[in-house]
């Protein structure tokens, strides 16, 4: 297989089908391959290669979730003189700065703020979590300028 199909089976797998289904459906549209001796030592080859990367990338999600873990992040926003932001905080912008900080890729899904948005200058506890490791990290906002 080439792509995953529904009902069928996953990318870099070998699956028999009927040779109907594969003629006029699966070979035409690309979605997969012969299953030849080349192809099936190629699509192995692909696939050890995928889970030794996934394998590092978890590693080193790991490692950077164990050096966040206490650490401060300061945002700079711009809120009223009662301290309430102009536009709120979300996990985009905390994945963005954490991204920045740790020079790795943080997705949002992995960025829990508690309530929701932050809509207030001042320190907030996030909590961060990915492969089975958990960090927690004070968030600072800090009021950059105000308006009228």
């Amino acid at each position: 297989m080439l792509k995953d199909v529904k009902g069928v089976g996953q990318r870099n797998t070998v699956k028999e089908v009927s040779d109907g289904y594969a003629l006029n459906y699966l070979l035409p549209r690309g979605l997969a391959l012969q299953a030849t001796k080349v192809a099936v030592f190629n699509a192995k080859k692909q696939q050890d290669a995928e889970q030794q990367k996934s394998a590092e990338g978890k590693e080193k999600t790991r490692a950077m979730l164990k050096r966040m873990d206490g650490q401060t992040l300061i945002i700079k926003a711009r809120s009223n003189d009662k301290g309430h932001l102009f536009k709120s905080i979300k996990t985009d912008d905390v994945a963005a700065a954490l991204s920045d900080l740790g020079n790795i890729a943080f997705e949002p899904a992995m960025i829990s703020l508690g309530a929701g948005a932050i809509k207030d200058v001042g320190e907030h506890v996030i909590h961060l979590a990915g492969e089975g490791m958990e960090a927690t990290v004070t968030l600072v906002i800090e009021k950059v300028g105000s308006g009228n």
